[in-house]
């Protein structure tokens, strides 16, 4: 499917929301830029940071506030640690965030990590991308985002969370976290790629109930078969 076609999907089903794609003229990643350099955030939460490329990208765009990862896989923790090494700004744990306090496994994906999760894949997602599949499993240790910010809760937050198909564990770990979010970045499905996931429309109404509503959604996931829009990144903001 064309890049056009894809967008007009998207469009349509946001339509369906009472929402608008393009609401305002930045792009999700400039939107992104404007907060950041605008002296909004001083702290960007990166959930689910692999092994650094969110954080670089930050840096590359110009913030300078605090960066706090969390990789709860250990070989991408290692390459996350040695891109942050000389960032004194940069903190990493090696944890996912979820909505407790717990040891868990995750299934790490063949695709260097890339589609790893807490949640089982399903085969919508295998067949959009060949070579995802779960490789192995890997104990972890889980913490909920409030208990690990609670010694010194943020003033002006910025929280990204991809986790593939974990999102919502993460916000329920997150309640005190997200008063004090300036926005919220989340990858949303559109299609079911994770088991027992919430959905685009279910995880916009989980923000609302948080006091965030939906500004920019842009196509991320798309299966080249059939042209499907699987997922997509939003970005949030108090309403």
């Amino acid at each position: 499917m064309a890049e056009g076609a894809t967008t007009r999907g998207l469009q349509s089903l946001l339509h369906r929301l009472g929402l608008h794609l393009g609401r305002y003229r930045y792009t999700l990643a400039g939107a992104r830029e404007a907060l950041l350099r605008g002296g909004e955030v001083d702290l960007v939460i990166d959930v689910g940071a692999h092994v650094g490329e969110y954080g670089s990208a930050l840096r590359a765009a110009g913030y300078r506030g605090e960066i706090l990862s969390f990789e709860p896989i250990a070989e991408h923790f290692e390459r996350l640690q040695t891109t942050a090494a000389e960032d004194e700004g940069w903190r990493c744990l090696n944890r996912a965030a979820g909505a407790r306090l717990e040891a868990a496994t995750i299934n790490v994906s063949a695709n260097d990590g890339h589609s790893s999760s807490l949640l089982e894949m399903t085969p919508v997602h295998e067949r959009a991308a060949p070579g995802s599949h779960r490789a192995r499993t890997q104990a972890i240790e889980v913490v909920c985002l409030d208990e690990v910010l609670a010694e010194r809760p943020p003033d002006n937050a910025y929280l990204k969370a991809d986790t593939q198909g974990y999102e919502h564990e993460v916000l329920a770990g997150a309640e005190e976290t997200l008063r004090q979010c300036r926005a919220v970045e989340l990858e949303l499905s559109l299609a079911p790629v994770y088991e027992g996931q919430l959905l685009i429309g279910e995880m916009i109404e989980l923000m609302r109930g948080h006091g965030f509503v939906p500004t920019h959604v842009e196509p991320e996931f798309v299966d080249p078969a059939s042209g499907e829009l699987l997922q997509a990144n939003g970005l949030f903001r108090p309403a």
